[in-house]
């Protein structure tokens, strides 16, 4: 009798204790779902990173999401449009490139902000690009700005195309949304730009007799645009 007895105490034990950890997961689960910051704070992120599939997809998309760059040419002083996918070549042609995701996950985080800039601005200068990044090879490279491009969803019977890439040209400023640019010192410090003394207001001041083009003008920190550099 005594041998049953143990084994089926084990039994009971080890049910026990996979009801609790069952009872656990399942209240995670259900707490990352409602949008609970409690186990984000109580656990590391690998354990938490398992709690998470009831929020892959909490809400509808409403658009079609795609994010580009532009760099800032020095001699010229303009942007123009950048194409990533020579910086990272796994997976250029659809949303599991490196940029891609990056953007997506960082694109409100500053020092991975930075990087990327130093990165893309170097890269060129290296002439490291894995394809033609859609500038000249030896133009001097100020500085980024990269953005989202919100597009509408087609209509349920329209024809889908599974990666489409227009000219950044195409595209209207009201479904561009910039997450970060480089700020004028930077890029006036990397072009070699003499800078002129400021104003009395302290805004940047200007050779007498010369106006601003829009090209030099950062761009507005409305719509949900902000130079995330202080």
């Amino acid at each position: 009798m005594t041998e049953p007895l143990r084994a089926s105490r084990g039994r009971g034990i080890g049910g026990i204790v996979g009801l609790v950890f069952g009872a656990l997961y399942l209240a995670g689960v259900w707490l990352e779902g409602v949008g609970s910051s409690i186990p984000g704070a109580v656990l590391p992120r690998m354990p938490l990173y398992f709690l998470q599939i009831a929020a892959l997809f909490p809400h509808a998309a409403v658009n079609v999401i795609d994010y580009r760059a532009e760099g800032w040419l020095c001699q010229e002083r303009r942007w123009q449009e950048l194409d990533t996918r020579a910086y990272f070549p796994l997976d250029p042609d659809d949303k599991e490139n490196r940029f891609q995701r990056v953007m997506h996950f960082f694109r409100d985080n500053r020092p991975t902000m930075h990087a990327l800039d130093e990165y893309i601005v170097a890269g060129h200068a290296a002439g490291s690009a894995a394809r033609p990044d859609g500038l000249a090879a030896g133009a001097l490279l100020g500085g980024i700005r990269v953005m989202s491009l919100r597009l509408p969803l087609p209509a349920p019977d329209a024809p889908l195309a599974r990666m489409e890439r227009k000219p950044l040209s195409e595209y209207p400023e009201t479904v561009r949304k910039i997450f970060y640019y480089t700020p004028t010192s930077k890029r006036a410090e990397r072009c070699g730009y003499r800078e002129p003394p400021k104003t009395p207001d302290g805004s940047p001041g200007l050779a007498p007799g010369r106006s601003p083009r829009a090209s030099e003008v950062s761009p507005p920190a409305s719509d949900g645009a902000r130079d995330t550099i202080p």
